[in-house]
């Protein structure tokens, strides 16, 4: 990474925080950090530049010395970044591209940690020079490469986790090989190119994951409130039922792409865009016991000590917390975005449509309304029909300029090598 000598982070996150301390480790250039708020800012530039810095533990145990600039101010981290990486859950995209946007040089690398879906849609309708011939290249992962939290902002975050490999596009699709050994040097993790960004917004596994754990624990919740001791285990309480669920939840996604595939007559390469079970054991080889069913790699692999997100509604007691990400992101940035793509697609998706009546009465949000996406419901989303993308021809001709490249994933067989 010679030629790399800024890195700018945006989020001030769980994300965020991971990745300053990660990229520390690796990256010998500038880290300059870009948070939400003057305050936030505040809290995390205390932290970082203390006497003991911004420290982590767990699978990854470090410091985040590489840190010279904490701001809330765009223009005293963008300018003159060489790559910056948006870590952010999917619904503050738009806000951080935005801020960014003006500050950003002509030929910077700007890619989203994770992309989650749509992540393609936005960043086209804000940033200039995406064009296949243009300067600008945006990537995003498929996940974040590590289970990560802030324990204590600027100072403390701890790593459950990391993934043995993470799939990995960019528009144009051809600089996918070189981003992606860019990415595996700063960040330690093997990064797999794919062959077209649709990849990500229909593989990203967190939009199965993580909506259907919480439809699977909470789909007949009534309002009782839950003792601290009771509060269920996110992970290791998933039921065989809830496992098989999930699985239904997959198989929509990858019906969706296989028609677009098929349909796309060899211009589009889906092969990342993996069976949730697939996914979990490619990720998580090392770290799962028993990754014989979905069920049983989530009860059995690294990710036991967190629970359901809550919130306390009086001394001791809590309710699930639905606008948790787990809910606000993989919902509307992941689960609709693929029944977006499913309609384009001419294809049914029973087990998202349950998800989505479940989620949107949670919610109290409308996505949609006699088995098809509500418009009004849905608008500002980043679904294609939001660029003007009404049929599954303009989808395939939307993608195929990024198509064909060298070094890229090609099939399922070849993701587990």
């Amino acid at each position: 990474m010679n030629s790399v000598r800024v890195l700018a982070i945006c989020g001030g996150g769980n994300a965020g925080h991971a990745l300053a301390v990660a990229a520390s480790q690796t990256f010998d250039g500038e880290i300059r950090w870009l948070v939400g708020t003057p305050e936030k800012a505040d809290v995390v530039r205390e932290g970082v530049f203390s006497p003991d810095g911004l420290q982590s533990t767990g699978a990854i145990s470090a410091r985040a010395s590489g840190v010279c600039i904490v701001s809330a101010d765009p223009a005293q981290v963008v300018p003159d970044a060489d790559i910056v990486i948006i870590a952010v859950p999917a619904f503050a995209h738009t806000t951080f591209l935005r801020r960014i946007a003006p500050y950003l040089k002509h030929n910077a690398l700007v890619g989203a940690l994770p992309g989650r879906g749509g992540f393609e849609f936005e960043a086209s309708a804000i940033l200039s020079g995406i064009e296949p011939q243009g300067e600008r290249t945006i990537f995003a992962l498929q996940t974040l490469p590590w289970s990560t939290r802030v324990q204590e902002p600027g100072r403390r975050n701890h790593f459950g986790a990391i993934k043995a490999s993470v799939l990995m596009a960019t528009l144009p699709a051809r600089r996918a090989p070189g981003v992606a050994a860019l990415l595996m040097t700063l960040l330690r993790t093997q990064i797999i190119p794919t062959n077209t960004f649709l990849n990500m917004t229909l593989g990203n596994p967190g939009q199965i994951i993580h909506p259907g754990l919480m439809y699977g624990l909470f789909r007949e919740w009534k309002g009782a409130s839950y003792a601290e001791e009771d509060i269920p285990y996110f992970y290791r309480d998933t039921t065989d039922e809830t496992g098989a669920f999930i699985e239904e939840l997959s198989a929509d996604v990858c019906a969706v792409a296989s028609k677009i595939q098929s349909a796309a007559n060899g211009a589009l390469n889906l092969s990342g865009v993996l069976s949730i079970h697939d996914w979990l054991r490619l990720s998580y080889p090392s770290q799962t016991a028993d990754a014989s069913t979905v069920a049983r790699c989530f009860r059995t692999g690294p990710l036991q000590a967190r629970k359901a997100p809550m919130r306390e509604v009086s001394p001791g007691r809590y309710v699930p917390n639905f606008a948790y990400r787990y809910v606000t992101e993989d919902v509307p940035h992941g689960l609709v975005v693929t029944k977006a793509l499913a309609q384009l697609a001419g294809i049914g998706t029973p087990a998202i449509d349950t998800v989505l009546r479940w989620a949107q009465r949670v919610m109290n949000a409308r996505f949609i309304r006699g088995g098809k996406l509500d418009e009004r419901g849905t608008a500002g989303l980043p679904t294609p029909q939001s660029c003007g993308i009404d049929t599954l021809e303009q989808l395939i001709a939307w993608y195929e300029p990024m198509r064909a490249i060298t070094g890229a994933v090609e099939s399922a067989e070849q993701l587990a090598s």
